[in-house]
């Protein structure tokens, strides 16, 4: 079925459950998983006063490998092959949603699994859905896992 998925992860609940769900994918259809963690450092207005650009692109590094860190611990126990990549904003793909749609392509994943919170209304308007704006761009299947209700 799908051979190849993607999983973007970051610190929330609703990814550790799209990384659960993922994995009891890959071991129902011998998939591996590449698990990527988008560094939005296009998106960081540099020339501000108020803030360090290097202590801000330090700041997302480390929150990477610390999300990292937690899906290999849990990887390593499933039997599941996978691989994990950073990935960085950029003036090509300037939005989180872009660059992992691009990151679909060049690994040639057949699908990509993403947490949603499944936020509405206002909140949601406020907010945006990286999840949402991945199924707009992305060429491949998508598959939401929405997070536990509140």
């Amino acid at each position: 079925m799908f051979k190849k998925i993607l999983v973007p992860l970051d610190s929330s609940e609703t990814s550790k459950l799209a990384l659960k769900e993922s994995i009891k994918f890959a071991k129902e259809w011998g998939s591996s998983l590449r698990v990527v963690y988008v560094m939005d450092v296009f998106n960081i207005y540099s020339e501000a006063e108020y803030i360090s650009y290097g202590d801000m692109q330090k700041s997302l590094q480390h929150e990477g490998e610390k999300v990292f860190e937690g899906a290999k611990k849990i990887l390593k126990s499933s039997g599941v092959l996978f691989g994990q990549h950073p990935i960085k904003t950029s003036v090509r793909n300037p939005r989180i949603a872009e660059a992992i749609s691009a990151e679909t392509d060049k690994w040639r994943a057949d699908l990509i699994v993403v947490g949603t919170h499944g936020r509405r209304g206002f909140s949601r308007f406020l907010l945006g859905s990286v999840a949402e704006s991945i199924v707009r761009v992305a060429a491949k299947p998508v598959l939401l896992i929405r997070g536990k209700a509140n």
